[in-house]
């Protein structure tokens, strides 16, 4: 494993949910067991590396039981979004016991589902961090 791979398991989630048509889409796509998933984004919060995106290919890695998938710290996040809606998604990650890709396990939702507990999840918290 070279230092922009990483077990899947290792990876940490910044996010409680996985969508069940996104991760059905992605397993549909998967070629055997050499099957290339990443990069995947990370960000460094508080010292340890987040994934930003990725979340269903990470999770698709670890079912079918990859070894390693290519990572690449995501340089523009800063940039692009609001740090403090990820920290606080990692809080509710934490709150949650959802620490590790594995942790997803049990936590694959209906497209619908995914939608109320995440999505709009997520909007009223960047809504109430825009107000702040």
């Amino acid at each position: 494993m070279t230092g922009d791979e990483v077990r899947p398991t290792e990876l940490r989630p910044s996010q409680l949910y996985v969508s069940a048509e996104k991760l059905s889409a992605v397993l549909d796509r998967v070629e055997g067991p050499e099957h290339r998933f990443g990069p995947l984004p990370v960000y460094e919060f508080d010292g340890e590396r987040y994934l930003t995106d990725g979340h269903t290919r990470a999770f698709a890695a670890y079912l079918t039981g990859v070894d390693a998938v290519a990572v690449e710290y995501d340089e523009d996040l800063a940039a692009k979004f609001d740090l403090a809606l990820y920290r606080e998604c990692i809080g509710w990650c934490e709150d949650e016991g959802v620490e590790r890709v594995p942790d997803l396990v049990g936590r694959v939702l209906a497209p619908d589902e995914y939608e109320r507990q995440w999505l709009d999840r997520c909007s009223r918290a960047a809504e109430r961090l825009d107000d702040a």
